[in-house]
C-alpha cells in the first residue's frame, strides 16, 4: 500500500514554512505571485518538505512547480519510492 501525504497536514507544513495561515494555502496558491517565493525559496521549501515527509523528488520535477498543488502532487507521486 502506497503512503500518501494528507492535504490538511501538508497545507499546515507549507503555511508554517512560509509564514501564512494554513487556511490561505489552497491547491491553486501560486508560490511566486501569491506567496512571494523565488527559486531559492522554492528549493528551500522543497528540501524542508522532502525531509519532513521522507520522500525523494527528482530535481527535474522542480521545473514544473508553480503552485502548492504541484508540490503536493509531485510528492504524492514519489511517496511510493520511499
Amino acid at each position: 500500500m502506497d503512503k500518501k501525504v494528507e492535504w490538511d497536514d501538508f497545507a499546515v507544513k507549507v503555511s508554517e514554512y512560509v509564514g501564512v495561515e494554513s487556511s490561505d494555502i489552497k491547491v491553486d496558491t501560486n508560490l511566486y505571485s501569491d506567496l512571494g517565493m523565488d527559486s531559492l525559496g522554492l528549493f528551500s521549501l522543497g528540501m524542508y518538505l522532502t525531509k519532513t515527509y521522507k520522500v525523494t523528488v527528482p530535481l527535474s520535477a522542480v521545473a514544473t512547480i508553480e503552485t502548492v498543488g504541484d508540490i503536493y502532487n509531485i510528492m504524492n507521486d514519489h511517496m511510493k519510492d520511499v
